[in-house]
């Protein structure tokens, strides 16, 4: 089988960067007083996919630290979409997802995914991306293969595991990697080799939308705008402290007048 050079080459988070920088080709450039204030670059639509972007960079190191008994492929074709991560070792064939839930409460009610009060549907798409690829591996190798699918919480404030959703392992993000190394190996070497190859044949997936080659100039595009946003956020929580020791500075020269009329009457 011919090796499919676009999936072997895609990074974590390639689609959602592009997303990302696409976004933000439209947006117009803030002022000198956006900048000084440490307004966000981002647009609104940049905004969602620089999240996704950030969740999927994230679990992706936590996957390429797993060692040289597993292969892993980011952003594998699944369609009109693509599975964030693909990992295959001893103890299986996972397709990962990644929802990004820094700061927010997520609750887990079986099929049912409620993020910072919103519902959402990544349960089911878990689900259905990791059929497309036990579909699209079997006719290749001619052979069933079962395959795990995995949602990945990514640092979620507070996780609620209301009911266990069928067929769909959930994790938070410091949960992932022990809970991938400590699982029993299920698989022989010979056949997470075959499977391997197959999930990187040029055969098995249509080919991405957004080419290998170009992931070294997204990165260099998306490093910029990620310079940017993390520049304001430090700008904004410069100005939070200055206004707060402000405050505390008048309310403490507010005191000591306050302690002076008093003593001196």
């Amino acid at each position: 089988m011919r090796q499919n050079i676009d999936v072997r080459g895609r990074i974590a988070g390639q689609s959602a960067m592009a997303a990302v920088i696409e976004a933000q080709s439209h947006s117009a450039p803030r002022s000198t007083l956006g900048r000084l204030f440490g307004v966000s670059p981002l647009t609104a639509e940049g905004r969602v996919h620089y999240r996704g972007a950030v969740g999927e960079l994230l679990v992706g190191s936590i996957l390429d630290r797993l060692g040289h008994s597993w292969d892993v492929l980011h952003g594998v074709p699944v369609g009109s979409s693509s599975l964030d991560h693909f990992a295959v070792g001893r103890p299986g064939v996972f397709a990962i997802s990644v929802v990004n839930c820094q700061g927010d409460e997520v609750a887990v009610n079986g099929n049912e995914l409620t993020i910072a009060k919103r519902i959402s549907d990544d349960i089911l798409v878990a689900r259905d991306a990791a059929q497309v690829v036990s579909e699209s591996l079997a006719v290749v190798l001619e052979d069933e293969v079962p395959v795990t699918p995995v949602l990945v919480l990514v640092e979620p404030v507070k996780l609620a595991m209301l009911k266990t959703p069928d067929g769909v392992d959930v994790l938070t993000s410091m949960q992932l990697e022990q809970w991938l190394a400590s699982a029993p190996a299920v698989l022989s070497g010979d056949r997470v080799a075959a499977i391997s190859v197959a999930a990187e044949a040029d055969v098995t997936w249509p080919q991405p939308q957004q080419a290998a080659q170009k992931s070294r100039t997204l990165t260099r595009a998306f490093v910029r705008i990620h310079h940017e946003v993390r520049a304001a956020e430090v700008r904004r929580l410069v100005w939070m402290i200055g206004a707060l020791v402000t405050t505390a500075v008048g309310a403490w020269t507010l005191v000591s007048v306050l302690t002076g009329l008093i003593v001196s009457s």
